[in-house]
């Protein structure tokens, strides 16, 4: 009989044990993927979807909602804010650049955000095809959305699948963002104004950004003057949509303000004074995420600790199944040594016993743990708004070997005890 052979008739013939330490080192393994591929997924959004966004302003609330739901956009907003309450601050001198977001709708759980092309020029995003929107109802989509060049849409109220749609007016496609790794790849982009006018709100005309805003105080009159024909321009067409039941039109109101300071400073200064002098709320999204981190370290370290005792436990689960059996089978590898079996070749059967069963614990751990990440990207809302992908790490392979080790401790023992038996005894207790 081969060696793979007694081996395999040694785990069948306790196969209940062997099944359960099998499944107790699966399940450690994967908590511990499942906790690296959480992690990393988490780690990779907040770095590339909040890179140099210094402050966040939005309406009263939870910062960290505000955060998540206009940085991120797997939230929702804590409210609207007045445009020309906004604009103070866009126009203020210590903010470099300022992007705003007005949401509210959704295109088969695709966020549709109005903002202007600087919103594209902070991720340094480029068009694969088509080109960026320069009318209203004109819209660009992320790569990960599925839209075409040249397809007509409709919005449904809402940032969450199951709104009601808005029939009377379509969007069409005129270009796809070119993949990016970043929030950018799951909205669907459009004016300012597109999202106001369907809303029922008067257009706005945003400022391309903050340094564009300083180099036009000059010109203040004619800008006022040009800014009252689009008014008119565009409120005559807002009267042609017929989708529209409004008697009047509001006041243009964004949804968030995303500004990048021009020093550190600012980032300090800023926030407390649109906290404590006005009602709108300003958030620093490093801040906030440093906290949801923080908090969600601590869970993690739960998990980690748990993934670490079960494979602790499959191991001593593994070293009880081997000693206890090699009670019953002393004679028998005594036979083996009789017959030529030596001290290395007796190690090695009983050693790879635990080897088999630690690999068998990796492989469906590691099949189980996969299968859980992709479960939950799809299951739970934040994960499947954010993007969740399986993006295999280094920390995979000192998983696996941790693991490898592990089983190599539980089995040393009774591999080394069976490799020393004392033959002409156990062959005399035999007879």
């Amino acid at each position: 009989m081969t060696d793979i052979a007694l081996i395999f008739s040694s785990l069948k013939s306790r196969w209940l044990n062997s099944l359960l330490s099998v499944f107790l080192t699966a399940f450690g393994v994967m908590l511990a993927l499942l906790i690296i591929q959480f992690g990393h997924h988490i780690q990779n959004r907040i770095t590339t979807d909040g890179k140099n966004i210094d402050i966040v302003v939005g309406a009263k609330g939870s910062p960290l909602q505000l955060i998540l739901s206009s940085v991120y956009h797997i939230d929702i907003p804590t409210g609207n804010i007045a445009y020309d309450q906004a604009q103070k601050w866009m126009k203020h001198p210590h903010v470099k650049t300022a992007m705003p977001l007005a949401l509210g709708d959704n295109w088969e759980g695709y966020r549709i955000v109005g903002t202007t092309p600087d919103y594209l020029k902070h991720y340094q995003a480029t068009i694969l095809e088509g080109r960026v929107w320069n009318k209203d109802y004109e819209a660009i989509a992320g790569s990960s959305v599925g839209l075409q060049i040249g397809e007509e849409f409709s919005g449904a109220h809402g940032l969450i699948e199951g709104g009601h749609k808005h029939d009377s007016q379509h969007y069409t496609i005129t270009g796809i963002i070119e993949p990016t790794g970043t929030v950018l790849d799951r909205l669907i982009l459009t004016s300012m104004n597109s999202v106001l006018d369907i809303h029922g709100l008067a257009p706005a005309s945003p400022l391309k950004n903050a340094n564009e805003a300083h180099s036009q105080e000059d010109h203040n009159h004619d800008h006022d003057h040009h800014e009252h024909d689009e008014h008119e321009h565009h409120e005559h067409e807002h009267h042609e949509h017929e989708h529209h039941d409004h008697g009047h039109m509001g006041k243009p109101e964004i949804t968030a303000l995303l500004l990048t300071t021009k020093s550190p400073i600012a980032n300090i200064n800023l926030p407390r004074s649109i906290n404590k002098d006005t009602n709108l709320q300003a958030a620093n999204p490093a801040l906030e995420m440093a906290r949801l981190t923080s908090m969600m370290g601590l869970g993690s370290q739960s998990f980690a600790a748990l993934s670490t005792l079960l494979i602790i436990i499959a191991s001593l689960s593994i070293f009880a199944g081997l000693a206890g059996s090699l009670e019953n089978r002393m004679s028998d590898l005594a036979v083996l040594r009789a017959i030529g079996y030596s001290k290395q070749r007796v190690f090695k059967i009983i050693a790879l016993e635990g080897f088999f069963i630690v690999l068998a614990g990796i492989v469906i751990g590691f099949i189980m743990g996969l299968a859980g990440f992709i479960l939950a990207s799809h299951v739970i809302a934040p994960l499947a708004a954010s993007g969740a992908q399986i993006i295999f790490t280094a920390d995979y392979v000192w998983v696996i070997l941790a693991v490898i080790l592990a089983g190599f401790i539980a089995a040393f023992i009774p591999a080394w005890r069976a490799s020393h038996i004392d033959v002409a005894r156990q062959l005399a207790r035999k007879v």
